[in-house]
C-alpha cells in the first residue's frame, strides 16, 4: 500500500523518531533508521533516472531539437516553416530542459543546415557566438557543422547572408539556392537578422536566408 505523505509532516515524523532515539527508544531507533535508509534510496534513484533521461536527451539531441524546432515553426507560420527562427527558451520549454542545459547540448552537437541568430535583447553565447534563437534551412545532416566558427564565416552561404542588405519593403525574386521557392517574387515584411520574412506574390509566406535572395532592380 502507497501512503501519500506531505514533506513537512514527513519531515515532522522523523524529528518526533530522532527524539525518541536519543531517548533510548530502541523500537523508534529501528524506524528512524528504516525511513531514513528508504529516502536515501528514493533521492539515489530519482537521481539516478534523471541522469539517465538527460544522457539519453543529449544522445538524440540534434532529432531531437530539430523535431522541437519543427513543431514551433509549424504553429507560427504553418508548412512554410524553413528559416523561421525559435526562440531558444521556447525549444528549452518544448523540450523539457532549462536553457542553460540546452544551450551546454547546443554547444557540443554538429548539425548541418542549422543557423544561429543574434538577438537584440539578451544571447547565449553558442561556441563563441552571440545567439538567442535558431533555425533550419532544411532537414538536419547530422554530420556536417552547425555552428560556423569566425573563419567559416568568410566563406559559404553565411558569408553570401551577411553580405546581402535588405529592407522592408524591396521587391525580390527567389534564386536557386532555394530550389522549393525559386523564381518566385515577393516583398519583405520583416528583416531577422540574416533572414527575412517574404510575402510571395503568390500569397504565401517564407522564411529565407538573405543568400536565398535577389533584389528586383
Amino acid at each position: 500500500m502507497t501512503v501519500n505523505v506531505s514533506e513537512s509532516l514527513f519531515e515532522q515524523v522523523l524529528e518526533y523518531l530522532r527524539a525518541r532515539t536519543e531517548a533510548s527508544d530502541r523500537v523508534a531507533e529501528r524506524l528512524l533508521k528504516t525511513l531514513e535508509t528508504l529516502t536515501s534510496s528514493s533521492t539515489t534513484s530519482s537521481v539516478t533516472k534523471s541522469n539517465d533521461r538527460a544522457d539519453a536527451l543529449e544522445s538524440q539531441f540534434g532529432q531531437k531539437l530539430f523535431d522541437a524546432w519543427k513543431e514551433l515553426a509549424d504553429l507560427q507560420v504553418g508548412e512554410n516553416y524553413w528559416s523561421y527562427p525559435v526562440m531558444f527558451e521556447d525549444l528549452a520549454e518544448a523540450m523539457e530542459i532549462s536553457v542553460d542545459r540546452f544551450v551546454q547540448y547546443l554547444s557540443n552537437v554538429q548539425i548541418g543546415s542549422l543557423q544561429l541568430i543574434q538577438g537584440r535583447g539578451y544571447n547565449y553565447q553558442v561556441n563563441g557566438q552571440q545567439a538567442a534563437s535558431l533555425t533550419f534551412h532544411s532537414a538536419p545532416t547530422l554530420k556536417k557543422a552547425a555552428i560556423p566558427n569566425i573563419t567559416d564565416k568568410k566563406q559559404g552561404a553565411d558569408h553570401k547572408s551577411l553580405s546581402k542588405n535588405f529592407k522592408v519593403g524591396d521587391r525580390v525574386v527567389v534564386n536557386a539556392n532555394r530550389q522549393q521557392y525559386a523564381n518566385h517574387k515577393g516583398v519583405v515584411e520583416q528583416v531577422i537578422s540574416v533572414s527575412c520574412r517574404v510575402k510571395l506574390d503568390n500569397g504565401w509566406t517564407a522564411f529565407l536566408p538573405n543568400h536565398c535572395l535577389d533584389h528586383i532592380t
